[in-house]
């Protein structure tokens, strides 16, 4: 399957904060300049990693998966999607390997202009 990891460094001042993950996929018609295309049927699955990603990181050398945080079943443009919440992990570097299910192929492009697109963290 098709699939990408991303690491994100939650900074110690997010201490005692809640924590969401959330995937955004705004409509095409809400991009300025990002881009993205997407083809068949299905979702995504979301897994929290054992440790971060080395930018060296293979197939073959990913670390394992610590925990599943969640899975979408149906990825559609003009959705956001909560992937998991709680306490932050503050001062720690955390990787999640976004993993495609079914036939589902998303290539997306984001730069500075609206709208967001992809996964993020968010703090409250």
């Amino acid at each position: 399957s098709n699939s990408t990891i991303f690491n994100f460094d939650i900074p110690s001042s997010y201490a005692g904060k809640q924590c969401t993950v959330i995937f955004l996929l705004p409509n095409k018609s809400q991009l300025a300049t990002s881009d993205f295309t997407l083809s068949g049927a299905g979702g995504i699955k979301f897994d929290q990693l054992t440790s971060p990603a080395p930018l060296s990181v293979t197939y073959a050398t990913c670390p394992a998966v610590k925990t599943t945080l969640d899975t979408i079943d149906s990825v559609t443009p003009g959705n956001s999607y909560v992937v998991s919440s709680g306490a932050c992990q503050a001062g720690s570097t955390i990787s999640i390997l976004a993993s495609a299910t079914g036939s589902l192929n998303l290539e997306y492009f984001e730069d500075w202009n609206p709208s967001a697109i992809g996964l993020f963290i968010t703090s409250c």
